[in-house]
């Protein structure tokens, strides 16, 4: 009467609630506007700015030279607290002597949900992305899930894996990495210490 491992899986699976689709967030719709050349997506509704951040995405800014846009997947959020993670590791790798970073606060750290409707043309249209990554104990679990909806969504196909500074390259990104190289397609960048 033993129930195998696998269906044990699928019905935990089966049981698990599923995040509703996530809309899409205002910050990721005025950036898609501006790549569209200024024309609101089809199916849009326009509305007044309703906080600070979005009258701000909507004024004209003076672009750095060096400003480089880092879309970022498997943030918890997409407010600033969290982006600034981002910018926090950036800093320490920066502190580090890796040159590549530059200055880690011309950076522009753009967090998306991996369940984005816009994620295929984002894909297609920015080129550098990352994969965020915690180091608490569901780390593995909420990234592969991550992971799976990139593949499935036509996301990117290569990422930089951004972690709290106190995560080795041994264990948690050795294995995310080899898992993500050989059952889902998607290469998985970890900076060596």
């Amino acid at each position: 009467m033993g129930m195998d491992q696998a269906a044990g899986l699928r019905k935990w699976s089966n049981m698990t609630p599923r995040a509703p689709q996530e809309a899409c967030p205002d910050h990721v719709a005025a950036m898609l506007v501006s790549l569209g050349g200024g024309a609101a997506p089809a199916g849009h509704v326009g509305s007044a700015p309703t906080s600070s951040a979005q009258a701000s995405a909507q004024r004209p800014r003076r672009r750095l030279e060096s400003d480089t846009t880092l879309m970022v997947l498997g943030l918890p959020g997409t407010g600033a607290h969290h982006t600034g993670k981002v910018t926090e590791l950036f800093e320490a790798w920066a502190n580090e002597g890796r040159d590549w970073v530059g200055n880690p606060r011309a950076w522009r750290v753009v967090s998306l949900p991996a369940g984005s409707p816009h994620l295929p043309v984002l894909a297609g249209e920015q080129a550098r992305w990352a994969l965020w990554v915690d180091a608490d104990p569901e780390a593995f679990r909420r990234a592969y899930r991550v992971l799976k909806q990139v593949a499935e969504r036509g996301g990117p196909q290569r990422m930089l894996l951004v972690h709290p500074p106190s995560v080795g390259r041994q264990g948690l990104l050795s294995n995310l990495r080899h898992a993500a190289s050989s059952y889902l397609g998607i290469e998985l960048l970890v900076l060596a210490r």
